[in-house]
């Protein structure tokens, strides 16, 4: 829902207008350093925002507080941060609401106190984090944390003592310090009320939204599969293979072999004899003796040491950049007759020699990509000529499937070594052959055809509510395993009725998504007028890697 409003709802110029007036009122309208005094240079703050200090004890108080069921995925150095971004943007709206004249009475702050609520900030511009963790706005409730308030479990009313417990527990903090504590996050969320009050959602609007969101799509679609290409419309024999793996030896995918002689760049006279080491083995091994046997003996990588030093090829796309290099240099069966170096030391490289199985894996590989694609245009434009799916594809299958496959002689009764054969299939009866398929109704959020890229997916959708029914998009799409050619098949549109019906829940979902996005703008415009007044001090950053972490979180001061 935020993200659509991301799209729309602050390029509109009535939206824009609200929130410029907002600012201009809230920011611009007064001196955001007035009134303040920075506090003696020797107190340890994590953060000084305007003057105002932000102890390291309450710092990790709020991290307890909004991390009290773990960091979902999140570093602690990273959840720490996020902690202090929201006391940051707290103490910004406190020093606007105090100039502007909001203040938190005395019954708000008991009221507060008595109903068992405890409150924490969050960032306005992240609300993704808070929602993943069950808060839905940047001033939240934690009312999980104290179910039952501040009672007395017997008399079921409010009890001084387990408010005073419960409150040292939490957080840290003395009675007083807590109300203070209130007091100031009750003041930043009047602020917060005052950003969003003049936000509204259009009857129009709404609707326009939903149709947007709502209406649903059907596509047909034909995968043209590589595998299928290199089965039946690519021959493993002949002169043109051994042409092309001629001209193409460095495409030809083939096990690694190095061998690595650790030597610190930091330390030159270990480097030196690192080189010399690593010269001799190279040397040896131009004289003839095995690489394999050398690598075991020699080599400093323990995850190919004992493999004769060997890593298969596929994997040397993930190699530092030296050595991947090195090794596309390299053809088949080659042995680099120089020393590469990268950050770990010496390495000598040599690719094993290449068995006709990977030069023909290799080669139908290549020739597939272009295969697959001109059999999906084939596909299509046959499609927009008039013809139905069905005879596009057996006019394909027919141009293309030129190829049967080799198929393993069945094991003799009582041949206990001979392989079993696999079973048999012809270009137009194979599984994994060019099919008519067709998709659920999707959104324009939805995943209308499984296991594609997130890119393949959006064009998809993209087509699917910008055509017409029986529309076939101009070009197939691009997947890692082929090419889909793709049809719209039917479009949904969400109509009136529906929307009336859900249209309480969902004036009300887009209205508070718009009131966050334009909290996010006015805190954003609040930091950026203000950056020159935040000062953050890392050494005193919970879970900063400076921090010795010899500081109980629950010391008291």
């Amino acid at each position: 829902m935020l993200d659509l409003f991301r799209q729309k709802g602050l390029t509109s110029v009535v939206y824009g207008a609200v929130i410029v007036a907002t600012v201009l009122v809230f920011i611009l309208g007064f001196n955001p350093s007035a009134g303040k005094k920075l506090g003696p240079l020797d107190d340890a703050c994590v953060a000084r925002i305007r003057g105002n200090c932000i102890e390291p004890k309450a710092h990790r108080a709020a991290y307890r507080l909004v991390f009290a069921r773990g960091t979902p995925g999140m570093k602690q150095e990273t959840a720490s941060r996020f902690v202090l971004e929201g006391l940051i943007e707290r103490e910004l709206l406190i020093g606007e609401a105090e100039r502007l004249g909001l203040t938190v009475g005395e019954d708000e702050i008991t009221n507060s106190i008595f109903h068992g609520d405890l409150y924490v900030s969050l960032p306005a511009d992240n609300p993704a984090v808070g929602r993943q963790m069950g808060f839905d706005d940047g001033h939240t409730v934690i009312d999980y944390l104290i179910p039952n308030g501040y009672k007395n479990k017997d008399t079921q009313e409010f009890d001084l003592k387990v408010y005073e417990r419960t409150v040292k527990q939490l957080v840290n903090r003395s009675p007083s310090e807590f109300r203070d504590w209130q007091a100031r996050e009750l003041l930043a969320a009047k602020m917060r009320d005052l950003v969003k009050a003049p936000v509204r959602v259009a009857d129009d609007e709404a609707f326009d939204r939903y149709v947007e969101e709502r209406s649903t799509a059907t596509v047909s679609y034909i995968v043209v599969r590589k595998g299928w290409i290199e089965k039946y419309a690519i021959s493993s024999d002949g002169k043109e293979v051994d042409d092309w793996s001629k001209a193409n030896a460095s495409k030809i995918v083939v096990p690694v072999r190095h061998i690595l002689v650790k030597g610190d760049k930091e330390k030159p006279e270990e480097l030196e004899e690192a080189r010399k080491k690593a010269e001799g083995i190279l040397e040896r091994i131009k004289k003839g003796e095995d690489f394999a046997a050398l690598a075991k003996e020699f080599s400093d990588d323990p995850g190919s040491k004992d493999k004769g030093g060997q890593y298969p090829g596929e994997m040397v796309e993930n190699f530092v950049p030296e050595f991947k290099t090195a090794v596309e240099a390299l053809k088949p069966g080659e042995l680099d007759q120089k020393l590469v170096q990268t950050s770990f030391g010496f390495h000598i490289i040599k690719r094993d020699p290449a068995t006709r199985e990977d030069i023909v894996k290799a080669f139908k590989s290549t020739k597939s990509e272009d295969l697959a694609k001109a059999m999906a245009k084939d596909i299509a434009d046959e499609m927009k000529a008039g013809k139905t799916s069905d005879d596009a594809i057996a006019a394909a299958i027919a141009k293309y499937g030129k190829y049967t496959p080799k198929v393993e002689k069945p094991a003799a009764d009582g041949d206990a070594g001979a392989a079993p054969s696999p079973e048999a299939f012809t270009a137009d009866k194979d599984p994994v052959r060019p099919q008519l398929l067709t998709s659920s109704a999707f959104n324009r959020g939805g995943d209308p055809i499984p296991a594609i890229s997130g890119e393949a997916t959006e064009s998809i959708v993209k087509f699917a509510f910008e055509g017409k029914p029986n529309d076939v998009a101009a070009e197939p799409v691009h997947t890692d395993d082929g090419y889909i050619v793709v049809q719209v098949k039917d479009r949904k549109p969400a109509t009136r009725e529906e929307f009336d019906k859900e249209r309480d829940t969902y004036v009300l979902q887009l209205l508070g998504a718009k009131q966050n996005e334009a909290l996010a703008y006015y805190v954003r415009r609040l930091r950026e007028s203000s950056k020159q007044e935040i000062k953050i001090d890392e050494n005193n950053l919970f879970g900063h890697k400076s921090d010795a972490g010899t500081q109980r979180d629950d010391e008291d001061e």
